[in-house]
Formats: structure tokens, sequence, C-alpha cells
């Protein structure tokens, strides 16, 4: 019956339809996480103090945590507190420093996470330390399996 095997094929189209798209989901969801991992990663070299760095919208100097610096203005830093206040441009920008003409329009700043040449984080980013193995003492037990003290066996052939 060609009814019957067209609703098939139909069926056939769908399922591969959704296999593509569930594919296409996977991929971005991977690239979405692979991207947050590498802002966390790039974040803990960028958060400590700035010397000499001062935040045009608070003031405050120097920069303690994140520095924020505008790709659209030519010298335009502005500290973590500041960045939340901006809110990707939703909120407001303070020009609480008044020693240059920046727009307090929010939408005019492009900001992101910036470091000097020479910076030094506060975040160590090493991992865990690994314990060295315990040292053999000569009245342990010999590691051989013999059932001698070391000092009897394998530590006399060293």
């Amino acid at each position: 019956d060609p009814a019957i095997s067209t609703a098939m094929e139909d069926a056939t189209g769908a399922d591969a339809a959704k296999a593509a798209k569930r594919k296409e989901i996977e991929e971005k969801v991977a690239a979405a996480q692979l991207e947050r991992k590498k802002l966390e990663e790039q974040k803990t070299n960028f958060f400590g103090e700035h010397q000499g760095i001062t935040c045009d919208g608070c003031g405050c100097v120097p920069i303690i945590g994140y520095r924020y610096r505008c790709k659209k203005c030519p010298n335009h830093d502005i500290c973590e507190t500041c960045h939340e206040r901006w809110d990707f441009g939703n909120g407001s920008m303070a020009n609480g420093l008044a020693k240059q003409t920046i727009s307090s329009d929010a939408k005019d700043h492009d900001f992101f996470v910036h470091k000097e040449r020479g910076f030094k984080p506060l975040v160590k980013t090493q991992g865990p330390t690994k314990k060295a193995a315990p040292k053999l003492k000569p009245n342990d037990p010999c590691s051989c399996g013999s059932g001698k003290k070391l000092k009897k066996c394998c530590a006399t052939a060293a």
C-alpha cells in the first residue's frame, strides 16, 4: 500500500531530523561548556591586585579583583563591582573619578577582563601537591615480601 510506505518514510525522516537536531544541540552544549571552562581558567589568572590602576567608575585605587577594560574607549578601566553595575550594557555606567569624559550610557561600552604584562595573580593555579612515598626505616619490614627487616634484607644489597 503506497499510503503506508509514505507514512513510514515520513516517520523515518522525522527521526533523522530529530537525531540531527539532537546532535546539533549536543555540539552547542559541549562548546558552551568548553568556553565556560576556558573563562574560569582565564579568570583565575586575572584575579589580583592591579597596582597603579584606578577604577573610572568608583575611583578605587588599586583595583583588587578583576580588572575590566573597555574595547571602545581609549583608557577606561573599571573594577568588578562597577562591571556588575554595568550589567553587560543593561545597567548604569558611573563616572565617579570624573578625570576623563566617559559616556554614561552603558551601551556605549564593551568590557573584557584585562591584565598588564608582569601582573601576578593572587590565586595559585597549581594543582594539589602529591605526597611522597613514606621513607622506609631500617627496622621496617622489607618491601620485597621476605618478612625480614629492611636492614637485614635488601638494604644490605644496596
